[in-house]
């Protein structure tokens, strides 16, 4: 896991291409250029994490700025753009029967004719009991790539949470088994505070990342393996997936990925998502994703480091990003190759090294917070929170 670095430029052409290259949006703003970024819009309500039961009026403020786009998912809620007044502020209308049920990101893009831009997301929970048609939970047919496996491990989230600080006499380990957790928001003990790092609601885990004053932060992170090695481990071949969506805020970096070794030593990472957030100077800018494969101290004939892959999943013209909405995001591993996922398609394939076929796997699902990534934290404006919500995570194997 280590820093990416982007030009402005180039990250904001996926940006905008991603968010206003849709069908039914008329008013296309022009690109902005490096260096123009404004931290300035400010929501008044509703607030973050909020329930919406009724149509609700969004209000905003984007000081400097004379128009906004709101999306949430593939629904753009001002397909004609929103005019602002000479304050910066707009309002839309949330219609909970128009969004999906549970979890949404609500993202506000706003910018003016010198070029300025801004990003907001703003989450939020759709409790409406009529809601758009929504996907969730664990698909009860098999991956067309898992064919001829088994279901050898799931976690659909619906039936509570076996978590401890250290995986033992529990199903989960709240830390990375058994050295380096690497969060700059520290990965937390489980805990009965709201506010701890793990909580479920209506079948979702919600992995929360909160910055309490006075205190280094919280944030969550799940192995299925204990500090003593036990736990589940995946046998090649197999397929494995996960289904979640996070938010894009500065510092924020969700990831599902596996090691063949968790002590210091050779070993292979598969990184099935690493995902960086947040919009502004000094932040990734970008609404894809990387896969990243490592050899860790591995040689090569020449006595040479084995390298690594390193692939940028980029976010499609008329798709939604990792933060926009759920997807699921998968890796599959026999003895020739090893192909990663994402809603069921192939996006990148790599010949699989020998000790990825010959060892087993344990997977991780984390919300990491800065640290080991380089990235900056600024959570300021989101009051230290922001959530990342899994939907569920399965393996298939032929063992």
């Amino acid at each position: 896991m280590k820093r990416r670095l982007f030009t402005c430029a180039m990250a904001m052409f996926a940006l905008w291409a991603s968010a206003y290259d849709i069908s039914d949006l008329k008013s296309l703003p022009d690109q902005p250029e490096k260096g123009k970024w404004v931290q300035c819009i400010k929501v008044d309500a509703p607030q973050t994490f909020a329930d919406l039961t009724k149509a609700t009026p969004l209000c905003f403020q984007a000081k400097g700025m004379s128009r906004a786009l709101v999306r949430c998912g593939r629904h753009i809620l001002t397909p004609e753009g929103e005019n602002l007044d000479s304050e910066g502020k707009g309002s839309v209308t949330l219609n909970p029967k128009k969004l999906p049920s549970g979890p949404i990101n609500i993202q506000i893009i706003a910018d003016n004719a010198q070029g300025e831009c801004d990003i907001y997301e703003l989450q939020l929970w759709n409790a409406a009991t009529k809601t758009a048609r929504t996907e969730k939970g664990m698909p009860k047919d098999c991956p067309a790539v898992a064919k001829g496996m088994k279901l050898d491990f799931y976690d659909d989230f619906d039936r509570g949470l076996s978590i401890s600080k250290d995986g033992r006499g529990a199903r989960w380990n709240a830390h990375k088994p058994t050295f380096g957790d690497f969060s700059g928001w520290p990965f937390s003990d489980p805990s009965d505070e709201a506010d701890g790092p793990f909580a479920l609601r209506d079948g979702y885990l919600v992995i929360q990342a909160r910055k309490k004053p006075g205190t280094r932060g919280s944030t969550g992170l799940l192995a299925p393996v204990d500090m003593d090695g036990k736990g589940y481990w995946a046998t090649p071949p197999f397929y494995m997936e996960c289904r979640f969506m996070a938010h894009s805020a500065p510092g924020t970096w969700p990831a599902f990925w596996t090691v063949t070794n968790i002590h210091r030593g050779a070993g292979d990472e598969l990184d099935i998502i690493e995902a960086y957030g947040g919009w502004g100077e000094k932040n990734p800018n970008n609404t894809g994703y990387f896969t990243t494969t490592h050899y860790w101290e591995q040689k090569d004939a020449n006595g040479k480091q084995l390298p690594g892959d390193d692939k940028l999943i980029k976010t499609g013209k008329d798709d939604t990003s990792w933060s926009q909405d759920f997807h699921t995001y998968g890796v599959y591993v026999d003895k020739d190759s090893t192909v990663y996922y994402r809603d069921g398609q192939p996006v990148h394939s790599i010949p699989t090294n020998a000790m990825s076929y010959e060892n087993k796997h344990v997977f991780l699902i984390n919300y990491a917070i800065g640290g080991a990534s380089g990235w900056q934290i600024d959570l300021e404006r989101y009051g230290n929170r922001s959530n990342m919500y899994v939907d569920y995570v399965r393996v298939f194997t032929q063992h």
